[in-house]
């Protein structure tokens, strides 16, 4: 199995990880998945309304894909 690098990185933290995945699918729905894991954690903890991180995948040291990912609330009108 191929290993990939996932970076997850904003204005407040950087994380890394290396993972072996099937396939360059996989491994951009698992780093898609982890950053709005990280974005709904830090909804829920009343750290921000709006999450925002840039996410990278590389192969083997090759240019990889890059998203931006974004995880935002609002609270509604009259809502308790």
């Amino acid at each position: 199995m191929p290993t990939f690098r996932i970076d997850i990185v904003n204005e407040d933290f950087s994380a890394t990880e290396e993972r072996e995945l099937a396939d360059a699918d996989a491994a951009r729905q698992e780093a898609l998945r982890g950053a709005v894991a990280m974005g709904a954690d830090e909804l829920c903890s009343g750290k921000a309304m709006l999450f925002g991180a840039e996410v990278s995948v590389t192969e083997d040291d090759l240019p990889g894909k890059r998203f931006v990912v974004t995880v935002g609330a609002s609270p509604l009108k009259g809502g308790t």
